[in-house]
């Protein structure tokens, strides 16, 4: 097996997962992503990762319902990234005796992973802007719904495709989220910010790249690093949410993303509800606001069980494309995309992005 088409490769880790014979490793290429990488002399030939592999939507949803929401409870709000949902049904999850899946930071690496207490589930909420190592996680989510255990699991959009491929089916007890994806951030990037950030005493033990301090319309990168220093710089001044929102620091896949609609594959899709103060003057608050868009009859009943602990309106559809092109718009500038990978060979990532 050999990868036709690197460029429209996403780094899901389906193929390393399905591989009979372990031979596909998920390693790092030049510019930091995951590929697949084949052991050759281990490879017998069945052919199931180029079957598997996808180029096309897995039978996307068709009856939609959007929400917007926050949390009630202000601090669980002021922790997420936006209103809070999140947090919410994975406690229903875990309330099941279930186990969520999601993204946590391991020093400076984004893995995913799962939990099956309240006391562990603080490590996966808040956003990870930076491109996750799935590692066996299919694997394990299969493994936990033999048992008959419910499973939440969260993830990009092509990350949850590539789990129902994976599994064949969509079993009762799988509850799928994913979100409205900017883009998957580049790890060797983000280590080479760590690198050259002088104000940063020590490597950073916690990490925030949405930190709430000056409000949700400005985040902020926050870190705490090994000798107790605390970092905080806003989107306008932090280079590394600058190269990620500029989407200089980007996947090149992210620029032809066959999973920009709004009809996902997932149970529920959630995002930020950009443009809100536009729809609704009472809703201002700069502490941050949820979209969810409820995809079939799955994801209303755990749409439901939530609502004692939300504020919640139903929204135009058209209204909220408006205000979130990323929903439906692939990033376009691959041109300035590649210039910025050739530069941080030499340059550092600030030189990068003003050249």
């Amino acid at each position: 097996m050999k990868l036709k088409n690197k460029a429209g490769c996403t780094g899901c880790g389906l193929c390393s997962n399905v591989c009979p014979a372990e031979c596909i490793k998920m390693e790092r290429d030049s510019e930091g992503f995951y590929y697949p990488f084949v052991n050759q002399e281990k490879c017998i030939v069945c052919g199931r990762c180029e079957k598997y592999c996808y180029n096309t939507v897995t039978n996307p949803q068709k009856e939609i319902h959007v929400y917007a929401a926050y949390n009630k409870d202000l601090i669980r709000r002021l922790k997420a990234s936006s209103g809070g949902i999140f947090e919410l049904l994975s406690r229903e999850v875990l309330s099941r005796q279930g186990v969520v899946f999601g993204v946590k930071m391991d020093g400076l690496k984004a893995i995913h992973t799962y939990v099956e207490t309240l006391e562990d589930l603080d490590r996966l909420l808040g956003s990870k802007y930076i491109q996750s190592d799935v590692g066996k996680s299919y694997q394990h989510v299969k493994e936990f719904l033999r048992q008959g255990r419910w499973v939440l699991f969260s993830g990009t959009p092509c990350q949850v495709d590539a789990l129902l491929k994976f599994l064949g089916e969509k079993p009762e007890c799988l509850l799928t989220v994913d979100f409205i994806c900017h883009g998957i951030s580049s790890p060797k990037v983000f280590e080479k910010y760590i690198d050259e950030n002088v104000e940063l005493n020590g490597n950073p033990t916690q990490i925030c790249f949405r930190d709430k301090t000056e409000g949700w319309n400005d985040f902020s990168m926050a870190m705490i690093t090994e000798k107790g220093q605390y970092y905080r710089k806003n989107m306008h001044e932090d280079v590394y949410l600058q190269s990620f929102l500029k989407n200089m620091n980007l996947r090149r896949s992210c620029f032809n993303c066959v999973f920009r609609t709004v009809e996902r594959v997932s149970d529920l899709t959630l995002g930020d509800f950009w443009g809100c103060e536009n729809i609704w003057k009472d809703w201002m608050e700069n502490k941050g606001y949820s979209l969810i868009f409820v995809q079939n009859e799955k994801g209303k009943k755990f749409w439901n069980s939530i609502q004692n602990g939300i504020i919640s309106r139903e929204v135009d559809l058209e209204k909220v494309l408006a205000y979130n092109q990323s929903m439906l718009i692939s990033p376009w500038d691959k041109y300035s995309r590649d210039l910025f990978f050739k530069m941080i060979r030499k340059e550092t990532i600030a030189d990068s992005i003003k050249k």
